[in-house]
């Protein structure tokens, strides 16, 4: 799904650039709007490949999470959402 993304992406940045150098010498709003309607479509793609990238590296454990108490001193957090010592005697 990612690489259909990105492929969906960059033919839509294709298409606007060459919407723009085929119809540049009539301008136009039409031309402007084609143009405008395939960057949107490029950007929004890009950004759904970017976000479901994000959300598999999240899935697989890639992603290092800290959480910040109000200390201000970082503390790694486990994937289960419990902080690495909670619950321990010199914790409590």
């Amino acid at each position: 799904m990612r690489m259909f993304l990105v492929c969906v992406g960059i033919a839509a940045w294709l298409m606007a650039l060459a919407v723009l150098l085929v119809f540049a010498d009539n301008g136009g709003a039409l031309v402007a709007i084609a143009a405008g309607v395939f960057a949107v479509v490029a950007v929004v793609a890009l950004g759904c490949e970017r976000i479901i990238k994000t959300l598999e590296e999240i899935r697989d454990g890639r992603v290092v999470l800290t959480a910040k108490p109000t200390t201000g001193k970082p503390v790694s957090v486990l994937k289960t959402g419990v902080p690495a010592g909670a619950g321990t005697a010199a914790t409590v």
